[in-house]
């Protein structure tokens, strides 16, 4: 091969993992949302609630559910579907949570399913807790389906927890469990 040949390859090479390292950094960066009034804190003073992503296959594809917080306390949080984490202040909270499907590449109805998911009873659900400064928590569910292929079609509710970075839970899935209105 020519020297020119084989730095166009080097530099295509290097520009394919520049990309590929910029994608991974805006998926999995620190993009936790800040639940709380006044000036910014360090991670000591704070907890922090991560919601849990699902993998959910079909016979072709594969989707990435997900937890999503849409209020904490008084204060709804906006475009919630950015965040996979929030900051609170330590101290008892009230957390609203969803559950937020993937739908593949059906991505212009994201805003109206958020909207949906968030409001309806059988896929969102209040958690009351302690949180305590320092400590990361992790926002758990399992979705129920009607049938056994899991297709989200067939989804009937979904029961949700809290554990912390121990695996200890914070909130049982008992007290997170949906429980139908007769």
């Amino acid at each position: 091969m020519s020297k020119k040949l084989i730095q166009k390859h080097s530099l295509r090479s290097l520009l394919a993992i520049v990309a590929l390292l910029s994608i991974t950094a805006c998926v999995s960066g620190d993009n936790a949302y800040k639940a709380y009034f006044g000036d910014v804190r360090t991670d000591l003073q704070l907890s922090v609630l991560e919601g849990v992503q699902l993998v959910r296959s079909d016979w072709i594809n594969r989707y990435i559910d997900a937890v999503r917080f849409s209020r904490v306390d008084d204060t709804p949080i906006k475009n919630s579907a950015e965040y996979g984490a929030i900051q609170i202040v330590p101290g008892f909270h009230e957390v609203e949570v969803y559950f937020a499907w993937d739908l593949g590449s059906q991505r212009g109805l994201a805003p109206a399913l958020v909207e949906y998911a968030s409001s309806q009873p059988n896929i969102s659900r209040t958690l009351r807790f302690n949180a305590r400064a320092g400590e990361t928590y992790s926002v758990l569910a399992t979705p129920v389906f009607n049938t056994g292929d899991r297709d989200i079609t067939s989804l009937s509710h979904v029961d949700f927890w809290v554990e912390d970075a121990n695996g200890n839970e914070i909130v049982s899935q008992e007290a997170g469990r949906y429980i139908p209105r007769i």
